[in-house]
């Protein structure tokens, strides 16, 4: 065994395979892979193997779509068999629900150019003559399903790579993991240390126990999983084609072909955790004890619409462990505590995301980034409150309740209440509604008397959307107030903190006293950050997305110096306030001990001050609702004292509690971009339009050398109004424009005051036309919209600065 490698993989499941093989494929050949017993122990051995395309967000739609195309270059370019199935996939209807669902997901995946579309129940009883529709009122076709054989599919990603020069050593447990000072890793194992430039944890069940030996822990928890194979079927023997891929949704069930007999699997109602503490390491090819009970309900809702599942005999039942992070997702990319150390872990359906998994890692080792945004499935998403309580909980509650829907803005029950702001009690007491985000309790809008304090979870207009407006209201008639804690929050000090930070933002740094909105760039250009940069003389602070703190955490650890540059994460140290609207000057000036009318304290002006004695805030006169604006930064136990006094104060003035949401609502009738909806890195500063905060001629900054060649956008945003109706227009739906689809929206909802439904998106730059006809798809149908290319409201921003 060679002693040296420049990335060694730890597991040889189907993932730790691919990103073997996409490594090789991409000219890296000096990489070995590890495993301790024998290619696809653990999991991958045993899975059911299902392909599916149809799928949101459209991250993961891509993985799953570039998944499915790899098997086929393994079989059809490479000569290695997958026992790849292209049967296509059938999604079962039973609820109005379900249909919607599915109506958003084509909608969404026409931006990719993914197949899928609904059939009549006579075409689904064509293509699945198994069934029976009476339990059914609709069915969706989507064109890239099926299913490949593990074993086969793993191996074919192992050999080749070996064909490629990568290298791999069965039965090769590693016992530890050591990294230099110059951050490269000696992996111990009982055949001898490898030192390798990066590691790669695609340990599968042990995951976990591969991280301890680096000093790091993973949110992951292996669960219990079920599947049955039935004996032949005559009906089946008699077809002369294969069936397709059939997932039940509502009942959280999915069915295929196995030989001339039927696989069903189900995510049961009653899970069962497995080795909570750590998977025994001599666990390696074998199943747990069946237990049919737990998935007795999904079986006979399955023979409801599969009549013959019912006569047929079981041949075997499938008991294995498969592990999951607490939303389900992959955990993968690298570890924000670590340098050079990559995850490839939870992944649940290695089979499905394992290709492009394989993929975006070899981007990110070998490029420094991947070619798509994949937040959604990044490590970096869990911090600290990730324990293994929030884990376990997390884990069974999406198990268990997978056949759910996910709605627009739906928060979950599950590991709550989540940390509160020092003010949380006040909010809750004034008909708060909360959801959470980062491990954090926020208010998303507040219940008027006699309305009940929770969300409608539908795909249509819910139960606050006229309350949320009202808040809305109220910011543009006189002021609202915010709590505003969830924002990742950095200071910054030291004799060399402003050329640090100079040569990691876009934008020039603001003059003392002042401060400025920059996007953070990666190498290629990227956008990977977007904040508001405060210069309050003795230090930087630096306000941007609180679930990203940890990104922004690693992406700073890069360029870092060593010594003349305090960094501080103070995200959990300061609590926040906005207030905004009309009055909001005339309600932190009866509290501030400086003058702030608008010629004392300007637009963009930043300052410490101190607010009815409590000592030093810090202020920012910026706005994102189009109104007078000001966030306040503070520390958590003096946030209840000034809320006290704003309140108070503003009594008089009409101040509104609002909720998040209607900050979000308020945003669309200015045009302004979120980040991950509108700002994302799967785009440049170009393409979002964000180039008048990227300032070429400043200097040597990251991403400048190619922000200087950025060529003609691929998509650019735009802003519509919907004719949507008692509809509602949300994000992923499909823009049309004369008739045929040229974009997608990002994000959607109801201006306050507009009193329109207001959609922002972005669509292809070659097919935009200012006087085309926008249309919108919703639930299938097509809904005419009208182009603005200035704000709805305020389009020259004058009242945010007066």
């Amino acid at each position: 065994m060679k002693s040296t490698a420049r990335v060694v993989v730890i597991g040889g499941g189907v993932v730790g395979c691919s990103v073997l093989y996409h490594l090789a494929k991409n000219g890296w050949t000096d990489v070995m892979l590890l495993e301790r017993q024998e290619l696809t122990s653990g999991s991958s051995w045993h899975a059911a193997g299902g392909l599916f395309t149809v799928v949101r967000p459209n991250a993961a739609a891509e993985m799953h779509r570039y998944t499915f195309q790899i098997y086929r270059e393994l079989e059809e370019e490479r000569g290695q068999p997958c026992g790849f199935h292209f049967t296509g996939g059938l999604n079962i209807c039973r609820t109005q629900d379900e249909i919607d669902s599915n109506a958003m997901m084509q909608s969404a995946c026409r931006r990719l150019g993914i197949e899928g579309h609904f059939i009549s129940l006579e075409e689904a009883k064509e293509k699945a003559p198994i069934l029976d529709t009476s339990h059914m009122i609709g069915a969706f076709w989507e064109e890239e399903g099926g299913h490949v054989d593990p074993a086969s599919a793993t191996n074919a990603f192992a050999a080749a790579a070996r064909q490629m020069g990568a290298t791999i050593h069965r039965h090769t447990p590693v016992t530890a993991t050591t990294q230099r000072a110059d951050g490269t890793w000696d992996v111990v194992t009982e055949k001898g240390t490898i030192h390798a430039e990066y590691i790669v944890n695609a340990a599968g069940l042990w995951g976990r126990e591969v991280a301890r030996m680096a000093g790091i822990e993973l949110p992951l928890m292996p669960v219990e999983h079920h599947y049955l194979v039935t004996e032949s079927i005559p009906l089946i023997e008699d077809l002369g084609f294969e069936l397709p891929q059939i997932n039940d949704n509502e009942t959280g069930s999915y069915a295929r072909q196995e030989g001339m007999g039927m696989l069903l699997g189900a995510y049961e109602d009653k899970m069962t955790h497995w080795a909570k503490d750590g998977t025994p390491l001599n666990f390696g090819h074998e199943l747990l004890p069946d237990n049919l009970e737990c998935m007795e309900w999904n079986f006979e809702k399955s023979v409801e619409i599969m009549p013959v599942l019912g006569q047929a005999g079981v041949k075997r039942v499938i008991n294995g462990p498969m592990i999951f992070s607490p939303d389900l997702s992959p955990l993968i990319g690298p570890h924000p505590a670590l340098r050079n150390y990559f995850c490839a872990n939870g992944v649940m359906a290695g089979f499905n995301q394992g290709g492009g998994i394989g993929r975006v890692l070899a981007e990110w080792i070998i490029g420094g980034e991947p070619e798509i945004d994949i937040f959604n499935w990044d490590v970096a998403r869990f911090g600290k409150f990730a324990t293994q309580k929030y884990t376990e909980d997390m884990t069974r509650y999406f198990y268990e309740n997978r056949s759910e829907k996910v709605f627009p803005y739906q928060s979950f029950p599950a590991a709550r209440p989540q940390a509160k702001s020092p003010v949380h009690d006040r909010l809750a007491a004034a008909g708060a509604v909360f959801g959470t985000g980062f491990g954090r309790e926020h208010a998303t809008w507040f219940a008027p008397e006699g309305t009940k304090a929770e969300d409608s979870l539908t795909y249509r207009q819910p139960n606050w959307w006229e309350p949320v407006a009202e808040e809305g209201r109220a910011v543009r008639e006189a002021a609202g107030l915010f709590e505003f804690s969830d924002m990742a929050k950095f200071e910054v000090s030291g004799k060399r903190a402003a050329e640090w930070l100079d040569r990691i933002m876009a934008n020039t740094l603001p003059k003392p006293g002042r401060l400025c909105l920059s996007p953070m760039l990666s190498d290629k250009g990227r956008v990977i950050g977007d904040f508001t940069i405060s210069n309050l003389g003795d230090r930087y602070l630096i306000v941007g997305t609180y679930a990203m703190q940890l990104v922004f955490d690693r992406h700073f650890a890069k360029y870092l110096p060593a010594e003349d540059v305090c960094l501080r994460n103070v995200s959990d140290e300061l609590a926040g306030l906005h207030i905004a609207g009309p009055k909001a000057q005339e309600i932190i000036a009866a509290l501030a001990d400086r003058d702030i009318d608008s010629a004392s304290f300007r637009f963009m002006d930043a300052a410490d001050m101190t607010l009815v004695s409590i000592g030093k805030v810090s202020v920012l006169r910026v706005s994102y609702t189009g109104e007078t604006g000001y966030e306040m930064y503070l520390p958590r136990a003096k946030q209840p004292a000034l809320f006290d006094a704003l309140f108070e104060t503003g009594a008089a003035h009409g101040l509104r509690l609002c909720g998040l949401r209607a900050l979000m609502m308020l945003r669309l009738e200015k045009s302004w971009p979120a980040w991950g909806l509108e700002i994302t890195s799967d785009y440049n500063a170009h393409e979002c339009g964000m180039m008048h905060h990227v300032k070429l001629d400043k200097g040597a900054f990251t991403g400048r050398e190619a922000a200087q060649s950025y060529g003609p956008a691929r998509e650019r945003p735009i802003t519509l109004t919907v004719n949507a109706g008692e509809l509602a227009v949300w994000g992923d739906e499909a823009i049309f424009l004369n008739g045929k689809p040229v974009g997608y929206v990002s994000s959607g909802g109801w201006g306050p005051v507009t009193g329109q439904h207001i959609a922002l998106g972005y669509v292809a730059a070659n097919a935009y036309r200012a006087d085309g006809t926008y249309e919108v798809e919703l639930f299938g149908k097509l809904h005419k919209a009208q182009l603005h290319t200035q704000p709805l409201y305020d389009p020259t921003g004058s009242r945010m600065r007066g």
